[in-house]
């Protein structure tokens, strides 16, 4: 399973607003080398999903909807992928004829929820306070 660049966009993007208050889609797409049109793309799909908000206007940009603490890893792949799901038979399971029998179903499912439930608990406030660490043991 590999996450898509438009999930990983967005978890940088949901990183970058959990220390700064209030941003200019310019300012998050130059801090972590995103395109800017892209992104603006992606923001829209998390405000729609409420994890952003956007504010208009001059002074506007966009900021997060919640506190970082009360978003996670989850909420954003969510908001941008739909749910983990590790075999297109789990998003749509009357399309596998053999769904009843398989045991690769019940498997992948069950290491589906496992995997959910590891992005759930992954909030973006710890990663901001991992990231600041870091940033400071660099210099």
């Amino acid at each position: 399973m590999q996450l898509t660049r438009q999930t990983d966009y967005a978890m940088r993007a949901v990183l970058y607003l959990a220390t700064s208050p209030l941003a200019s889609i310019r300012q998050i797409a130059e801090a972590q080398s995103v395109p800017q049109e892209y992104l603006a793309k992606i923001l829209q799909k998390l405000a729609k999903e409420g994890i952003v908000t956007t504010h208009r206007g001059v002074g506007g940009g966009v900021s997060l909807a919640r506190a970082p603490e009360k978003i996670s890893m989850l909420d954003v792949i969510e908001a941008i992928e739909g749910r983990v799901a590790l075999n297109r038979c789990l998003i749509h399971p009357r399309e596998c004829p053999r769904e009843k029998f398989c045991p690769m179903h019940d498997e992948l499912d069950r290491i589906g929820s496992s995997l959910a439930s590891m992005f759930a608990k992954v909030n973006f406030a710890r990663m901001a306070r991992d990231e600041a660490a870091k940033v400071g043991a660099r210099f």
